[in-house]
């Protein structure tokens, strides 16, 4: 199947929206790279950009729905809609992938390796979606192994802006949404809403019962500008869901554990500039606060579980132009963790973290198309001790922009859990993991700028990674892994109307620590892997698009005993304006009715359709 595609695709490619070919991809401004603003064109490391524009014109339920569609991410989902989903950014571990909610750490602290369950957060009003491959703990700190998802809620326009949207589909699916953006005066701000819910199906294979899932996000933003040179900053997201599923710890296909999720993110942050605007400065307080009641299938189906835990980031970070060719960026940040744990009425088990960290980077362009980059960071954990990392990148461009080379050396590191490093439960003898990763990659643009192909070569090795051991009954700092592998893609616009976008990532996730599992792949990470998305605006104004996921095989297990099959996925989907501020949509997924496994066990949709109508005034 993946040679197939190969054959009649020719290689893959990173996704960029449809405007790509109007605008030079590579001038797209990130901010995953440095923390602060600046074009990617002038980073050595592998990011992609999903815009608002291409979310809808995917129609993406989930963020998870998007991401499928990039390079060098996989995921798995328990279920329908709601379920536990996880990322593994070029073949690393769930665990090792942070994510950011506009700009604030959402991953919890409680879960026992604080992986982020990607299931909950739908596409309702955001604006943005930022993936940086590979590490980046220089500005990230912890968890930037993998690689960093950093999701943005729709950002404040110039003009008085409402957007809105309502759709209906199988099982009883709706899901709305709408936003007020605008500015008046000194004053930026953004505000909205949304809601979904659906009747689902069931979780675990062979159920008869559908499990059900209840989804509520509001977002918003408030930017003041006090000054020429000063502004405050204000972000709030908050998400609640509640989710049905079946456990497979002995409740069975057919029982009703419910699990209610609550996610908040505040930020406050003031932005000022010195020095005649040479000398960028931002003052930043983070909250991030999170709950979980009920049942919860990883945690041994414990009813009446309750967790909760709170981040409370201080943070500055500054950028200094010494020269137009030299910014030096650095920054201090503090951070206090908190988390309880209850079972069963009992008493809650707490625990607390602090670390204290600093970092500096360096950005020089000593001639024209030539970045490089150079940083170190020290972390000081309370329970961990320290913790230093480098990294370095090299973007160059030799021509007239056309192509881009790009070259990244990056170590990252994931420290212990409250969980797993505290007691009752946990080691506090554990050490952080850690990884070092480079890559080598290329892009190039021809036919006067009407197509794009890439390449990208990455290779990692992870030592320290924390298990479970059976021979201690508690986490130890016993797995290694190497991963490498190539992430190939290309775009091409042949007519103004016609768009087709490809990409295909060849990963090799072996474990190399010493056991019965040493040279084993690991789980839920395919080898071979890719989409292929075609979008055309007919003459008639009518819009219509098709995605095709690809998927090698992999398997369930660190044994490799469970093996789970490869699959292809199709999706239609069409949109057609009325007016000017009204557009109908519809999509058909799994158009051909595919029966596939994500995780084994577990259920995945066959056929279904959803309609609706979007409104911009």
């Amino acid at each position: 199947m993946i040679m197939i595609f190969l054959k009649y695709s020719a290689a893959a490619l990173a996704l960029y929206p449809v405007c790509v070919f109007a605008q030079d991809a590579s001038e797209d401004i990130v901010v995953t790279a440095s923390g602060f603003e600046q074009p990617r064109s002038e980073t050595g490391q592998a990011i992609s950009v999903i815009d608002a524009t291409r979310l809808e014109e995917l129609q993406a339920t989930s963020i998870i729905d998007a991401l499928r569609t990039l390079p060098g991410v996989a995921v798995a989902t328990r279920g329908p809609v709601g379920s536990q989903s996880s990322v593994f950014l070029r073949g690393g571990n769930s665990s090792q992938t942070l994510v950011l909610i506009d700009g604030v750490r959402i991953n919890d602290p409680s879960s026992p390796n604080a992986a982020f369950d990607f299931g909950a957060l739908l596409t309702g009003n955001i604006g943005r979606v930022e993936v940086l491959r590979g590490p980046n703990s220089i500005i990230w700190g912890s968890q930037a192994i993998g690689g960093v998802v950093n999701v943005q809620s729709l950002a404040p326009t110039q003009s008085l802006a409402v957007n809105a949207s309502a759709e209906y589909g199988y099982a009883d699916t709706i899901r709305t949404n709408a936003n007020l953006s605008g500015t008046s005066g000194l004053f930026e701000g953004s505000v909205g809403g949304a809601f979904y819910r659906t009747d689902g199906i069931s979780a675990l294979s062979g159920g008869t019962e559908k499990d059900g899932f209840e989804n509520l996000s509001a977002n918003g933003r408030l930017k003041a500008n006090l000054a020429d040179n000063f502004y405050l900053d204000l972000r709030g997201y908050y998400n609640r869901g509640t989710i049905e599923f079946d456990s497979p710890f002995g409740v069975g296909a057919n029982g009703l554990p419910v699990a209610r999720n609550r996610q908040f993110v505040g930020y406050v942050g003031a932005n000022f500039d010195l020095a005649q605007d040479r000398f960028h400065n931002r003052l930043s307080y983070a909250r991030t606060d999170i709950s979980r009641v009920g049942t919860d299938p990883v945690a041994f189906s414990f009813n009446n579980f309750d967790v909760k835990a709170t981040i409370d980031r201080f943070e500055y970070h500054g950028a200094f132009d010494i020269v137009d060719a030299v910014t030096l960026v650095f920054g201090l940040e503090h951070e206090r963790t908190f988390a309880s744990t209850s079972f069963e009425g009992a008493p809650a088990d707490l625990a607390r973290n602090r670390v204290t960290s600093g970092f500096g980077q360096i950005i020089v362009r000593p001639v024209t198309g030539l970045t490089l980059t150079g940083g170190v960071r020290h972390d000081d954990y309370s329970d961990y001790g320290g913790q230093t990392t480098l990294g370095g990148n090299i973007a160059y461009t030799p021509d007239n922009g056309d192509t881009v080379l790009r070259a990244t050396y990056g170590e990252g590191f994931r420290a212990p859990t409250l969980t797993e490093g505290q007691p009752p439960f946990g080691n506090p003898s554990l050490k952080p993991e850690t990884a070092r990763n480079f890559d080598l990659g290329v892009e190039h643009q021809l036919l006067d700028g009407r197509a794009r192909i890439f390449a990208t070569y990455f290779n990692r090795k992870s030592s320290d990674l924390i298990a479970f051991s059976f021979a201690t009954f508690q986490s130890e700092n016993i797995d290694q892994v190497k991963t490498d592998g190539l992430e190939l893609g290309f775009a091409l616009q042949p007519t103004d109307r016609l768009t087709i976008q490809a990409n295909y990532t060849l990963t090799n996730a072996i474990n190399r620590s010493a056991g019965a599992n040493f040279g084993n792949r690991l789980a839920l990470r395919p080898q071979h892997a890719g989409s292929l998305t075609v979008d055309w605006q007919t003459p008639w104004r009518l819009k219509l698009g098709a995605s095709l996921l690809l998927s090698g095989d992999s398997f369930d297990n660190a044994s490799n005993s469970v093996r789970l099959d490869g699959y292809s996925v199709a999706h239609l989907r069409a949109a057609y304006p009325v007016g000017d501020q009204f557009e109908l949509f519809g999509r058909v997924e799994n158009l051909f009715d595919t029966q596939y496994v994500q995780v084994a066990g577990f259920s995945t949709y066959g056929r279904n359709a959803h309609f609706g109508v979007r409104a911009q005034f």
